[in-house]
């Protein structure tokens, strides 16, 4: 018995401090354990709730301990503004379009940077610097990448998708003409922490574009923060 809680303890603790969902094959290399026994230790933890099966692999379950859950790394707040504002700044120079970057605080997410002109798209939110995560495509990026158990399975589908493309499309609730996409932004440690977001209203302007131009900072951000010593 012994043996059986040592290798179920090392199984918990890798899935704790891993980033993104393990794969069987994953586990079975971080363990040290034989293949047929963590499949089958991940087999009982999956039915006692404390492991859950994800479509790319396995994550802690709703009754593990909730400071257990991998969180994003708060390393966006203390990032100097140079490194992500003159991209901001080009990104509304090229699109002239409501531009953010915001970072994830619980369930909700809050907007750390914004940039708009007269012209701005109306999402209802450009006086608002916390909201609901899942009302905002920001927040949904930020959503599908902390790897918390949701217990919404519609939502976890539409999560998992955006982990796959790495970019959230979502309609403003306020107005259904507005058309916001956002796409993550990755810190040095490899985790994503923090999301470019635009906001466009514009007939001119079209989602692929959207998608196209939000992701361009995106990566140009993460580039900048892994150059920070």
């Amino acid at each position: 018995m012994t043996g059986v809680v040592r290798r179920v303890g090392v199984i918990l603790a890798e899935l704790a401090e891993a980033a993104t969902p393990l794969s069987l094959a994953e586990l079975t290399c971080r363990t040290g354990l034989p293949k047929t026994t963590v499949h089958r230790l991940l087999a009982s933890l999956c039915s006692t709730g404390l492991v859950r099966r994800a479509d790319v692999g396995y994550l802690l379950g709703p009754a593990a301990s909730p400071a257990c859950d991998p969180v994003p790394d708060p390393a966006p707040l203390t990032l100097p503004r140079r490194c992500f504002l003159p991209h901001l700044v080009e990104l509304y120079e090229r699109t002239h379009q409501m531009v953010s970057l915001c970072v994830l605080v619980g369930d909700e997410v809050v907007v750390i940077e914004r940039i708009y002109g007269h012209d701005r798209a109306d999402d209802g939110a450009d006086d608002v610097d916390r909201v609901p995560a899942g009302h905002t495509a920001a927040g949904r990026v930020l959503l599908a990448f902390a790897w918390a158990v949701r217990s919404d399975e519609g939502l976890e589908r539409c999560l998992a998708g955006i982990r796959r493309r790495r970019v959230a499309v979502h309609t403003a609730a306020c107005n259904a003409g507005v058309i916001c996409a956002a796409a993550p932004v990755v810190g040095r440690a490899g985790r994503v922490v923090a999301a470019v977001e635009i906001a466009g209203g514009s007939p001119a302007m079209g989602v692929t574009a959207m998608v196209d131009q939000v992701r361009r900072t995106a990566l140009a951000i993460s580039a900048a923060a892994r150059c920070l010593g």
